[in-house]
């Protein structure tokens, strides 16, 4: 969860930063490589480990939910596909970033023997190149406590997980309450989410918090890719109005802070930053 705290802090370095800018202090540093050079550098140590660039996210469910786990390749990744185990090259970006991931779309028919596979010696190389895990299952029919158990072993620790609940009868509290108890294990982003297709219209919660498949979208959007490619960030005046809400602008800073702190090169991050600043100050 986001906290003023963090939005607080997050509003204070991006002033700073703007703040030298304005005042000409940060220093311009000679820039040797091109910007596909700069990628390539940063992923470097990513490859020589993993030897394949951490690009890959498995969707997975159980037969019974076959119609939920084709409507999510759908509205989340516009993939039409009711066959194909392997899906190459789909596109995935917003205005900051673009970059290219493999779906690996399974099937399970007992979720913890699926996950006991998942963590064996001969699935290490797997393991090494999947950058995020989607399992639509129903809460009812599985034991949270079990799966965290296994899932302590299982996953890259730049590895997202999102176990994403079907059963509509299952309510948010108790999901948030899940969440409470695995983010104190994790250090990465393990996290249950409600799909509501019945009331898709219900986007956030009464804190801003997003939910559903625009967590999940959210989630891969601030997800640490080593393999993207940088976007210049273009507004227009349609685009941009100059009386953006207030809940806007805080929505934005925590998409922003949560992309920044995945961020590992700190001149990319701070000029990341920088831009941010840039974009957010003309509604300040």
């Amino acid at each position: 969860m986001c906290t003023f705290y963090d939005i607080l802090s997050l509003l204070i370095r991006i002033a700073i930063l703007k703040a030298k800018k304005n005042a000409g202090t940060i220093e311009k540093r000679k820039v040797k490589d091109t910007k596909v050079d700069s990628i390539i550098r940063n992923t470097q140590p990513a490859m020589e480990e993993h030897h394949y660039p951490q690009n890959k996210i498995l969707v997975l469910s159980h037969h019974s939910h076959d119609s939920f786990k084709t409507q999510l390749l759908k509205d989340l990744f516009h993939c039409n596909t009711t066959s194909a185990s392997i899906v190459k090259d789909q596109t995935w970006g917003n205005k900051y970033y673009r970059t290219c991931v493999d779906l690996y779309i399974d099937f399970f028919k007992d979720l913890p023997e699926w996950i006991e596979e998942f963590i064996m010696p001969e699935c290490e190389p797997l393991r090494n190149v999947v950058a995020g895990i989607i399992i639509i299952l129903d809460n009812r029919l599985i034991k949270p406590q079990e799966l965290l158990n296994l899932f302590m072993g299982a996953v890259h620790e730049n590895t997202f997980i999102m176990l994403v609940n079907v059963n509509e009868e299952v309510p948010q509290d108790e999901i948030d309450e899940l969440n409470e108890i695995w983010s104190s294990v994790f250090t990465n982003i393990v996290e249950f989410i409600n799909w509501t297709r019945s009331k898709p219209t219900i986007n956030h919660n009464e804190y801003g918090e997003k939910l559903g498949l625009y967590r999940i979208q959210e989630i891969i959007d601030t997800h640490g890719w080593l393999n993207c490619e940088l976007q210049p960030i273009t507004t227009t005046r349609e685009e941009t109005p100059r009386d953006m809400p207030l809940e806007q602008i805080i929505t934005n800073l925590q998409s922003a802070r949560s992309k920044y702190k995945s961020m590992k090169d700190n001149s990319e991050a701070d000029a990341f930053a920088s831009e941010v600043a840039d974009e957010l100050s003309k509604y300040l």
